[in-house]
């Protein structure tokens, strides 16, 4: 059962980061001991069962690799085919994954979003299941996601203070947010943590929008994006669940932070090296955004959740002496 194997994924405390970031307790919610290294098994599961009941023979998604691996993966189980977009020019290491899992993959002039539009255009011509983001999926990923949630209260026996999640569309923390709100309701508790998200300058609408006090999520002029080989997971100009994400910040009086790509390099080498947990690059925005709050926030509480990302990812370059005697952020 595929249901088996994903969630219920590692939490520990990180005490050596809480020296780092300045906080009194945090915990890491490890997404990377899923099947593949990240939450978006969660819900590629349950668009692999949705499509199965429904009685598709392809599943098409895009993605900057990560959705990808695991929608391959899933499809995998039964002979489902996937049938995946990527951007020409991002450098995702996670093709052949997807291949040696049986995935066509297909190359895609444009960015993230051009690749999305191209999936979908395709799912409509050929009759194929769309597994890509926005509204029409949301109710899907709310409950792939939201058990996250579920789990980090399970496994801490209380709500935390904050939740810190890196941001790419928005889909993971929107879907995080609604989980607490399940919480809240199913335990009679009358308040949810504060959601932080955390992404990459240049590079996501939810950020800048909520840095500008704007109540509604505004798209980025495509030519701001700045991608890297560092930060592409998180890379949009438009967030396709970019309001939900917002108004979840909002909701839960919460706050946003950019992460460098120096910044994340920096903390993918200390979680690694003081917390022995092999995490993506990318997703230690979290962690950077979570310091940054923490440094000019003195109220923000007592116990805090970084959610992370990744597995056998190559060993930073670098030398841990030159940062563990300063705090990450600024």
């Amino acid at each position: 059962m595929l249901d088996d194997e994903t969630g219920h994924t590692l939490f520990t405390r990180a005490r050596n980061l809480e020296q780092v970031l300045g906080v009194r307790r945090l915990f890491l919610k490890f997404e990377g001991s899923n099947p593949t290294g990240t939450q978006k098994d969660r819900i590629a599961r349950i668009h692999y069962e949705d499509a199965h009941e429904k009685g598709f023979n392809t599943i098409t998604v895009a993605t900057c690799g990560n959705f990808g691996a695991s929608i391959a993966w899933a499809c995998s189980h039964n002979g489902i085919r996937p049938t995946v977009f990527i951007p020409n020019d991002y450098h995702t290491i996670r093709v052949k994954e997807m291949e040696r899992l049986g995935a066509t993959v297909l190359r895609v002039d444009g960015g993230y979003e051009e690749a999305v539009a191209a999936s979908r255009q395709a799912a409509k011509e050929n009759g194929w299941y769309d597994a890509n983001p926005g509204d029409n999926n949301y109710d899907l990923a709310k409950r792939g996601y939201g058990r996250i949630a579920h789990e980090i209260y399970a496994d801490l026996g209380r709500m935390p203070d904050t939740v810190s999640v890196a941001c790419g569309n928005g889909t993971t923390l929107a879907g995080i947010y609604d989980g607490f709100k399940e919480v809240a309701l199913e335990h009679g508790i009358d308040r949810v943590p504060r959601m932080i998200a955390a992404s990459t300058p240049r590079g996501n609408p939810v950020i800048k929008s909520w840095k500008q006090g704007l109540k509604t999520c505004v798209d980025l002029k495509p030519e701001e994006v700045k991608e890297t080989s560092v930060n592409e997971p998180l890379t949009n100009w438009h967030s396709f669940d970019g309001q939900r994400a917002l108004d979840a910040i909002y909701q839960s009086n919460g706050f946003a932070a950019y992460a460098s790509d120096t910044e994340m390099r920096k903390m993918t080498m200390l979680t690694r090296n003081m917390e022995g947990i092999n995490v993506m690059t990318a997703s230690t925005a979290a962690l950077a955004g979570l310091g940054k709050i923490a440094k000019r926030t003195p109220d923000l509480g007592e116990t805090h959740v970084a959610v992370l990302t990744g597995r056998s990812f190559s060993r930073p370059a670098g030398n841990l002496d030159q940062f563990v005697a300063r705090r990450v952020g600024g």
